[in-house]
């Protein structure tokens, strides 16, 4: 009698090991070894923005306002007022005028965002945050900041550096 017992014991633990769900395992076909074309191309387009910042850094020489932020992009920011400085989750209005280097003029208009939901690129969210309310500033974002090596086609090519003229309303 004690002997069916332990059967059925050792029936109903081996259902239970069952429903124990098992870890993913990687296909025979692929390796851990990382794909030497990803390296490439991660050292051209660092090699990239090394001459970007130095093109940036002679464009900028000339005016001793601009300012290089920890990220890349380089600020000058007028008309300063110490009101509320902007902060994530902030709706944040402002007028806008994105320029390429050469001065062209690629859009004009007025916008309203909430900061960190990425809803502009990287450069300028973080450049805003830099800004008080009732400030103007430039932003001079470069590629890897705005649009990087895609673009936003067909009003921004791939690998362009903007300029954003912003005045910040509210």
């Amino acid at each position: 009698m004690t002997k069916y017992y332990i059967i059925i014991l050792i029936c109903m633990l081996g259902s239970f090991a069952s429903c124990i769900k098992q870890q993913p395992q990687l296909p025979a076909n692929k390796g851990n070894v990382a794909d030497s074309n990803i390296a490439e191309l991660l050292e051209i387009n660092q090699n990239l923005a090394v001459k970007e910042d130095s093109v940036l850094k002679a464009y900028v020489q000339h005016d001793t306002a601009f300012k290089k932020n920890e990220l890349g992009f380089w600020y000058k920011i007028s008309n300063s007022d110490k009101h509320n400085l902007i902060k994530n989750k902030t709706n944040c209005i402002f007028t806008c005028k994105l320029m390429l280097l050469n001065g062209k003029v690629l859009q004009v208009d007025e916008k309203n965002i909430i900061i960190g939901k990425r809803q502009v690129v990287t450069g300028l969210e973080e450049g805003l945050k830099l800004m008080h309310k009732g400030e103007s500033a430039t932003f001079i974002i470069p590629w890897y900041l705005g649009y990087g090596m895609k673009g936003n086609e067909p009003l921004v090519p791939p690998y362009t550096t903007l300029i954003y003229q912003i005045k910040l309303l509210d």
